[in-house]
């Protein structure tokens, strides 16, 4: 232990078997590192140092904690390095986690989490604080729920970190020994020179649950109820986090496994009321380029002739954007109807009938235009994205093209992906741009798409008969469900002079057809060209057979 010096760094060796390879983080008393463990080669820990006489002590104090418990949401204690006097470094070994902190999954989601993601993650928390209070001999009250503090692993499971101020709780006990917790975060009473319980880690978790479902506010200082911030919550989700955030710990909820019945009764009925609008919701197939130029709306309107091409009643919307661009390339102006209303101008809520542009067996839904939108009264980010959602989820269309562009992670297009039933993507053949830190990040979020259970393709682009062709190929992320062709830029300027979608015009229009047929017919559900029976059916099958 003399050899070691107050800062660890790559190569030191901790005990004889921990070799320290990278910081992961570093706090007010203490730093952590990672380490692979000598001993078992590939093996990674995690090295808690506390470089302080507080840290000394609270390390210690917290590897007596840890050492106790075995829960699977409870990192195990794998060794422990104490000092040999005051002053010295204590070093905690512990399970490596593999993944991310809720606070950074939280950051990377656009500072929005929807209320069933925020409720999956409390019945974790509620299954490995039941634990705690009531299935030891000496309950445990952590006392430091916060987005930081919890770990999410790659198979989306939550695990509690860092003990350092967590308690035994002691009958009789009038005030704990520190007042002590996170601002935002901890009880009224963990300020107030009382003693806590299992009732200071509830509110802990309505806390946690307010956070991330109020896009990052903290509920004493909003000072709003949770529907006030978001009307589209579930009502009864959000009455129970005011129960569990109520000042008085005799108001709150008073077991974690009372909120955890609570929490399967509220996600059981939720479930039931999905199920049922499902049933009557469109089918939502989100279209979006993994990065800028690829071509999303070139590939939406592809798709969505070919729809029209097969019979079936669908709709492309473009959700609202700064710079608007649909309007313009149907060259709305001039084939607009009379008196027509973009479906996401906020006065007066335009129902989607009196916003009607059919082409066919589309129905256009572009945004408005930059002009128009700067005109509309301003709308909170989540209240505008929960309108135009909602706005879609009511068509009476079997299915909805969302052409989403490259914007992937607006919190607001974070909630069409949720819902979506489909996600594709589309690539060009310009393969620099899939080393972009943009793209990889997009691709991680496809990856937790698939993981969430969506069906996610990959449209090939501009696609172009080469030698080579089969090379370019060979590197997109996975092969591409359907190729569509490049057109010739006259073909493009020609449909542009004469005021046409370039996917309209004769010859491209076939010529793009046979490309996604194939592709359509091997996910397209039958209720999608179910109205017309005849028609439709007899379409399909024509086309299919010579597509």
């Amino acid at each position: 232990m003399d050899e070691l010096p107050q800062r660890l760094k790559p190569g030191d060796v901790l005990g004889g078997r921990y070799r320290i390879e990278a910081l992961i983080g570093q706090g007010g008393m203490s730093t952590v590192y990672l380490a692979e463990d000598m001993r078992l080669p590939g093996k990674k820990r995690a090295v808690k140092q506390s470089r302080q006489e507080e840290g000394v002590r609270a390390s210690l104090a917290e590897a007596n904690m840890l050492v106790k418990l075995n829960h699977p949401n409870l990192p195990d204690i794998v060794d422990y390095y104490g000092a040999e006097r005051e002053g010295r470094f204590n070093y905690l070994v512990m399970d490596y986690i593999e993944g991310e902190t809720l606070l950074q999954r939280f950051e990377r989601q656009g500072r929005r989490m929807p209320a069933s993601q925020v409720s999956e993650y409390a019945l974790q928390l509620c299954d490995v604080l039941d634990y705690l209070h009531g299935h030891l001999q000496d309950p445990i009250i952590y006392r430091d729920l916060k987005p930081s503090n919890l770990m999410i692993d790659v198979h989306e499971r939550l695990w509690l970190i860092d003990f350092g101020i967590a308690r035994s709780y002691r009958i009789g006990q009038d005030a704990d020994t520190v007042p002590i917790g996170t601002i935002g975060f901890a009880a009224p009473e963990q300020f107030a020179g009382r003693q806590t319980d299992a009732r200071t880690d509830l509110y802990g978790l309505g806390a946690l649950m307010y956070y991330l479902m109020s896009g990052g506010q903290y509920r004493h200082a909003a000072g709003k109820h949770l529907r006030e911030l978001d009307a589209g919550l579930p009502p009864g989700l959000a009455e129970l986090v005011e129960k569990l955030l109520q000042a008085e710990p005799d108001s709150r909820c008073q077991s974690a496994a009372e909120v955890r019945g609570e929490l399967q009764r509220l996600l059981t009925e939720q479930r039931a009321q999905d199920s049922r609008r499902r049933e009557r919701q469109p089918l939502l197939v989100a279209v979006g380029a993994l990065y800028a130029g690829a071509g999303a709306t070139f590939a939406a309107l592809a798709l969505a002739r070919a729809l029209h091409g097969l019979g079936v009643p669908h709709a492309l919307a473009e959700p609202p954007k700064q710079q608007p661009e649909l309007y313009a390339l149907l060259f709305g102006e001039k084939h607009a109807p009379a008196g027509y209303r973009c479906y996401t101008e906020a006065a007066g809520e335009p129902a989607l009938r009196e916003a009607a542009w059919a082409d066919g067996c589309t129905l256009w839904l572009p945004a408005a235009p930059a002009a128009e939108a700067a005109r509309a009264p301003a709308q909170p980010a989540a209240a505008a994205a929960a309108r135009w959602l909602r706005k879609l989820l009511a068509l009476e269309r079997p299915l909805v093209l969302v052409d989403i562009g490259d914007e992937w992670h607006r919190h607001d297009v974070r909630e069409l992906l949720s819902v979506a039933a489909e996600v594709v993507y589309v690539v060009d053949p310009m393969v620099h741009k899939l080393d972009l830190a943009a793209t990889r990040s997009r691709l991680q979020l496809l990856h937790e798409l698939r993981a969430a259970g969506k069906r996610v393709h990959g449209i090939a682009n501009k696609t172009v008969a080469s030698k080579h062709t089969g090379q370019w190929l060979g590197i997109l992320p996975e092969p591409p469900a359907c190729l569509l062709p490049a057109i010739d830029a006259l073909k493009v300027a020609e449909a542009s002079w004469l005021g046409q979608l370039v996917q309209d015009r004769p010859g491209i229009q076939q010529q793009l057809a046979r490309a996604v047929y194939p592709w359509l017919r091997s996910w397209l559900p039958h209720e999608a060209y179910a109205a017309d029976a005849g028609g439709a059916k007899r379409t399909l099958r024509k086309l299919w057979k010579n597509g």
